[in-house]
């Protein structure tokens, strides 16, 4: 069987595993990232990456090639992560230092890019369709995909996450990514962002309200995009929704009253992640795969 390399490189974490073309992940492995220091980052990157080799037991040679998704905005002509809000890099050339370390072929794109290719490849791979994914993780972001083409804009589309949907003119991610649900209690990091969404499934009345402002930021986010593009299918994915799969409702409950009567089928349109945390890495492997295909 032939297999490639997934690596989902985000704020919080480092993860890779290996990917076949059919989707299937084995030896997933995570490392906490390290935003603070560029080439500390670099190292952690291939930490994972030689991780999952050794408990896989393959070398270079035995695989494909390496997928590898970044946040923010990427040059993949160059393989440079070209800027990132949440790390270290700038212009950084990162397809070049892992090529120079494993000698093997590596595709660089967005990360969230890679987890809607994973995604709507896992759920049907329509070229007839118009699939959008979102993610709600360290940042907020999403992907479009239409008929089969990531739509791309001019390099940076998809960053939902620094557009003004609340009434206090913070950006979306300001408002309602992990790092903001986690200050609801005074906290910092993901264990912040967890212990919240516990106390909210709890009820505890200290994080109700702030969370019912981060849903309703979602909401509104989610509805520009169906207003906008009118998806066939809205998936939502990333750490903050895949660890809480009861947010589906909150979303729709606060989705609902927005829409007119023409657009209420959209929310049986939207949809939970099928790959959750993995969505990253399957997105980037089956990538070099598939490269000439979405692009």
């Amino acid at each position: 069987m032939a297999w490639a390399l997934g690596v989902d490189i985000g704020g919080t974490k480092v993860a890779g595993g290996l990917v076949s073309a059919a989707g299937k992940c084995l030896h997933y492995t995570e490392l906490p990232s390290i935003p603070g220091d560029g080439d500390e980052m670099f190292r952690q990157v291939m930490r994972t990456i030689r991780n999952v080799m050794l408990e896989a037991g393959v070398s270079s040679s035995d695989i494909r090639g390496i997928g590898v998704g970044v946040p923010g905005k990427v040059d993949r002509e160059k393989g440079l992560a070209v800027m990132q809000n949440n790390l270290p890099w700038r212009n950084f050339p990162l397809a070049d230092r892992i090529r120079g370390e494993l000698s093997v072929p590596v595709v660089l794109d967005n990360d969230v890019s890679m987890a809607a290719h994973g995604e709507w490849l896992q759920q049907g791979g329509s070229e007839k369709e118009t699939f959008v994914y979102f993610t709600i993780s360290t940042g907020i972001a999403c992907c479009t995909i239409h008929r089969g083409r990531i739509l791309r804009g001019t390099g940076f589309s998809g960053e939902i996450g620094l557009a003004f949907f609340s009434p206090e003119g913070d950006r979306l991610e300001e408002k309602a990514a992990g790092p903001a649900i986690g200050r609801l209690l005074g906290g910092e990091g993901p264990e912040a962002s967890r212990a919240v969404m516990r106390r909210f499934r709890e009820g505890d009345p200290r994080v109700l309200a702030g969370m019912e402002a981060v849903i309703d930021a979602w909401a509104r986010s989610l509805y520009a995009i169906i207003c906008l593009l009118d998806p066939h299918r809205l998936v939502l994915g990333g750490g903050v929704i895949h660890r809480n799969p009861f947010l589906l409702d909150e979303i729709r409950r606060r989705l609902d009253p927005l829409l007119i009567p023409e657009q209420r089928p959209s929310l049986s349109r939207l949809a939970l992640t099928a790959l959750g945390e993995k969505a990253g890495c399957v997105g980037a492997g089956m990538r070099v795969f598939r490269e000439e295909t979405v692009l």
